[in-house]
């Protein structure tokens, strides 16, 4: 047993004073007996090891308990009846006595005015003929009488007890009561007249303590006798010896192994939680009312608050606040675990705590209580009919997201904007509640924006709100109804100037009317031959990709100047913290990044995004910097990335198949799949069920690429072309024709190249670079190599020579490597075999540690490389490879000019012997610089090398 277990010093100590009380009783001396504790402390245990000592004595042992389902007058001595060893002539003695004093119980006494009687029991006989029998008992044998819950004992019951215990002072008699410390059902009269008799003791059982429940885990769970090990068991427990069994056994069920020397959390479960509400419901009822209160107002229950909600006075409320401490159940005015206030609240009649929390909000705000505080109850209580409830809830909202609370912040508008009547109030609620939504589920944030169209559309939207609307349209890529909402707003608004795209913060102009960007050293321009040529970058005028912090212009102070949009949107997140209002910014300002060809920028700051979204506990927000990492690893050709990144982002939206912001993942793991070879996972993507609406909204345009790239691949052309072509036209309708964001043009010249059309395949291309102008250098890169495959034999090399140039300056390793690989073949077309192997080997390595195992099998194939080691050996060449790269001056500080050379060739996967053959130097000198670059860079290996060391070549040797 864990009364005995745990505390056996302390059990014993009391139990001796039991058996020596019981000796006396032996001689002929009566005994009276009180055992108090708290619910769960032993009470019942002590009375039944003070029955097995008496039997086993030779006593006779009649034992009743006290209950509030029956408190029928005498019911609980009626029990007394039922000892199988009690004599029958006793029995039937006892039962005429109890009886007769049912009987007088049931007749009002009248005093000669006609008033009823006062305090003279009316079945005084029936007492006297109780004692009677009882005494005449214990003349023959010893008797004991055990009594439990006490407290819950029907009144004529105790005065028939009290009438035995103070005129039966010399008998074999032992009486022991078991009752409930600080409950507020207690006799007052029984427990003093029970003080005043000389025989009388009151064993008092406390709680079990911290040495005391270590040594119960060791000898019921064989954990080290140490306090740290029954931290959390004590506190989950109070030192409850019975809601500590119930622990071990939830633990023992659930099979979680002992673990010697090691912290043992405990396992909270069905036990444990019958444990509780045993608890709590035995203590009486204004002690289980004060607990339903005390769980409903969490930490806003305060003595008077109690009070006042359950209309409980003062000393009521402190007598039941005790009650609840003794039994371990509360800590002060708190449940000591979450799991015990769960239970109690799970337990109440939902009427009872609804309307509990409707009063707790409204005592609390009357009392100026916290704002979230008296949210919440109103949220539990699921009404805000109070005049100052919506106000309040709105309030509340914004404080929640203050606190990163999006759960509660959208759960708080959404009660406000069900008890709000002014329509134009309740649409301000719906919209902003879309934008919160953003942090947790973009597809239910987009979901929550049909109302207000429909509202829109119906020409019921405030005029004050389809701004905000357009704002979040354009921000879930839905540009076709942006452009709608548009056409309606400027219709409202007709006495102003037109509206356009470009006032509204939004996702979908990122590279819109690109002029300057910004780029690494020495990029390359269009010449008038089509070919490049090596002129430094100037701006060419305003670049509408700084746009996208248009919204913040007054914030920076910039005026009228201009700013390169790469600058512009590192500022943007260099100074903006990530919040509701500057989510959007942000956003727009990664994917600046992004299509300003920088994806080496964007993918640091995306990274910290992703984190503090999480930290944050905003999986919406997480979600969307996901989808947008997963095109970055794409641009970079880290396949396997960008389908994991794309991966998570859909895992971490759920129900995201009815939304638009699918299209934005899909299409990456459609297009990573494809360019791994991996078609039928390409195609298991395409599968999947989209709405109807993505092929109105951006992420419609990359996914009709991706689709177009997988058929593409599996060589059906014309359906390619179409889904490019189509593309293309969209982005050309929603004037958002920019190669930097969708490449359309070079893609559908590949397929024009598959049907033999090289025409106009070149004149895709060469209307491509002229849109493109200085601009992305992937683009650009990816226009020359495809120029080059539909141009003349004579000018193939140097096209490619150009794109690759500017695929090595884009970053992007797989488009490089496909450069590559046409570049040898090239050459090895052209009888130059040692420049077309070492060029061959370094796209076969590119392309495998980019994942493109289809483009790895072509190019081993193509090239007749062995299938074992594809590498070829290199082959002296006439001089190295290009001139000294260009390196920025932070890192150039740090390496010497041949450490900055070696590295620049290791960053374009070279390995070291084709490093040291490129370079007339040895493999160990190779070793040696890569060690130096190592350690100046404070990186491990060359996969982290800064590709800001890549060499910038104008011949491939």
């Amino acid at each position: 047993m864990v009364f005995s277990s745990a505390r056996a010093r302390q059990f014993d100590a009391q139990f001796e004073r039991l058996r020596r009380t019981f000796s006396r009783c032996l001689s002929g001396e009566a005994g009276i007996v009180l055992v108090e504790g708290a619910v769960g402390c032993g009470k019942t245990h002590t009375l039944e090891a003070v029955t097995a000592h008496a039997a086993k004595a030779g006593a006779l042992v009649l034992k009743a308990y006290g209950t509030s389902a029956d408190r029928a007058p005498l019911g609980t001595l009626r029990q007394l009846l039922d000892s199988p060893r009690l004599p029958k002539a006793t029995a039937d003695h006892l039962r005429e006595a109890l009886d007769q004093g049912a009987l007088d119980a049931a007749q009002p006494r009248e005093t000669p005015g006609g008033d009823p009687a006062g305090g003279t029991p009316p079945h005084i006989q029936g007492a006297r003929e109780f004692r009677a029998a009882l005494c005449e008992l214990a003349s023959r044998e010893p008797v004991v009488i055990c009594v439990d819950e006490l407290q819950l004992v029907d009144a004529e019951s105790l005065q028939y007890l009290l009438y035995l215990a103070t005129r039966s002072h010399s008998a074999k008699l032992l009486m022991v009561f078991a009752q409930a410390t600080d409950s507020d059902q207690k006799d007052a009269v029984f427990n003093t007249e029970l003080l005043r008799q000389p025989n009388f003791q009151r064993l008092r059982l406390e709680r079990l303590s911290w040495e005391e429940t270590t040594h119960l885990l060791t000898i019921r769970l064989g954990l080290p006798d140490s306090a740290d090990v029954a931290y959390t068991w004590y506190e989950v427990s109070g030192g409850n010896p019975l809601l500590l069994r119930a622990v071990i056994d939830d633990y023992r069920t659930a099979g979680a192994p002992p673990r010697h020397g090691r912290a043992v959390e405990p396992v909270v479960g069905d036990m444990f939680i019958q444990a509780v509400l045993t608890c709590v419901y035995r203590s009486g009822y204004t002690v289980s009312r004060l607990a339903e209160g005390i769980a409903v107002l969490g930490a806003s229950a305060s003595p008077e608050l109690l009070g006042r909600l359950l209309r409980i006075g003062s000393a009521g409320t402190r007598r039941g606040v005790a009650a609840l401490d003794a039994a371990g159940l509360v800590g002060g005015l708190a449940f000591r675990h979450p799991y015990v206030e769960a239970a109690v609240l799970e337990d109440m009649d939902p009427e009872v705590r609804l309307d509990m929390n409707r009063r707790a909000a409204v005592l609390l705000h009357q009392g100026g209580g916290a704002t979230l505080a008296v949210a919440r109850h109103l949220l539990a209580a699921q009404a805000a009919d109070e005049p100052w409830a919506v106000p309040l809830l709105r309030d509340a909202a914004q404080q929640a997201l203050a606190e990163d609370d999006a759960k509660l912040a959208v759960a708080c508008l959404e009660l406000a904007y069900a008890a709000c009547q002014n329509e134009e109030l309740r649409a301000g609620i719906r919209i902003g509640t879309a934008g919160i939504m953003w942090r947790l589920n973009p597809s239910a944030s987009e979901r929550m924006l049909e109302e207000p169209l429909a509202a829109l559309y119906a020409d019921r939207l405030p005029a004050a709100h389809i701004g905000r609307l357009i704002e979040l349209l354009l921000a879930h890529g839905r540009i076709e109804e942006a452009r709608g909402a548009i056409g309606r707003l400027n219709t409202v608004m007709s006495n102003a100037g037109p509206t356009s795209l470009a006032q509204f913060r939004m996702t979908a102009r990122w590279a819109q009317d690109s002029g300057a960007q910004d780029r690494g050293p020495g990029a390359a321009r269009q010449s008038e031959d089509g070919g490049a040529s090596r002129t430094p970058l100037r701006s060419r005028g305003p670049s509408s990709l700084s746009t996208i912090t248009a919204a913040f212009s007054g914030f920076f102070g910039r005026g009228g100047s201009e700013e390169s949009p790469v600058a512009a949107a590192e500022k943007v997140l260099e100074v903006s913290p990530l919040t509701d209002a500057t989510f959007e910014p942000i956003v727009n300002s990664v994917n600046a990044l992004v299509y300003a060809g920088r994806p080496d920028r964007a993918a640091p700051w995306c990274d910290s995004l992703m984190e503090e979204a999480e930290r944050r506990r905003a999986p919406g927000w997480r979600a969307i910097f996901a989808s947008i990492r997963a095109e970055i690893a794409l641009r970079q050709g880290n396949l396997v990335e960008s389908a994991a990144y794309a991966t998570t982002a859909l895992d971490i939206v759920p129900g995201s198949d009815g939304s638009v912001f699918i299209g934005g993942p899909l299409a990456s793991q459609i297009l990573a799949y494809t360019a791994m070879g991996k078609y039928d996972a390409a195609a298991r993507q395409l599968s999947r069920p989209v709405p109807e609406a993505l092929f109105k909204s951006i992420y419609g345009l990359g996914y009709t690429r991706a689709r177009g790239r997988y058929y593409l691949a599996t060589n059906r052309i014309n359906a390619a072309l179409g889904e490019f072509l189509m593309a293309g036209r969209l982005a050309q309708l929603w004037e958002l024709d920019q190669p930097a964001l969708l490449p359309w043009r070079s893609d559908a010249a590949e397929a024009w190249l598959e049907l033999g059309d090289r025409e106009k395949a070149a004149n895709l291309v060469s209307e491509q670079l002229a849109r493109n102008g200085a601009g992305d250098s992937r683009v650009r890169g990816v226009s020359l190599r495809l120029l080059a495959a539909a141009g003349d034999i004579e000018n193939r090399s140097r096209l490619l020579g150009q794109a690759v140039e500017e695929l090595q300056c884009s970053g992007d390793r797989l488009e490089l490597a496909r450069a590559l690989d046409d570049l040898g073949r090239t050459l090895r077309g052209s009888g130059e075999l040692g420049r077309a192997d070492a060029i061959t080997g370094r796209a076969w390595r590119m392309a495998k540690e980019c994942g493109a195992e289809e483009l790895c099998d072509r190019i081993r194939l193509d090239s007749g490389l062995e299938a074992r080691d594809p590498r070829p050996v290199v082959r002296p060449v006439s001089g190295p490879l290009g001139p000294k790269p260009t390196v920025p001056p932070s890192l150039g500080t740090k390496l010497s000019e041949s450490e900055a050379r070696v590295a620049a060739l290791a960053v374009d996967g070279y390995t070291n012997r084709e490093i040291a053959a490129s370079l007339f130097i040895t493999i160990s000198t190779v070793e040696q610089h890569l060690t130096r670059v190592y350690r100046k860079l404070n990186i491990r290996s060359r996969q982290q090398l800064p590709t800001a060391l890549r060499a910038q070549v104008d011949e491939i040797a």
